[in-house]
């Protein structure tokens, strides 16, 4: 699968000055790479998934570098990328 189509090499949308708001765009980024990804290994297509353990190092890179405040209001949406990611996990190990 070519990575411009799950927007893996695309950075968040624009450059917040807010460090918490740029970390819940690359979240979200990151998130919709996912989702993308999930729909191709849904019909068998094949994905190309280079660079995501980078983008996933640098959203937590970036997360620790919040306080603890802000980094704990990103705790859900953190956890629903986690679930995606344990979504496509599941579809590309052949889980039910």
């Amino acid at each position: 699968m070519d990575s411009s189509r799950t927007g893996q090499n695309a950075g968040p949308e624009a450059n917040p000055a807010d460090p918490a708001d740029a970390v819940a765009a690359l979240a979200d980024d990151i998130g919709q790479s996912l989702a993308v990804a999930r729909v191709l290994a849904r019909q068998g297509r094949e994905l190309a998934l280079t660079g995501l353990d980078q983008r996933i190092g640098m959203l937590c890179a970036q997360t620790l570098d919040l306080g603890p405040g802000p980094a704990r209001a990103l705790r859900p949406r953190l956890a629903a990328l986690l679930a995606g990611l344990d979504a496509l996990h599941d579809l590309l190990d052949g889980a039910p």
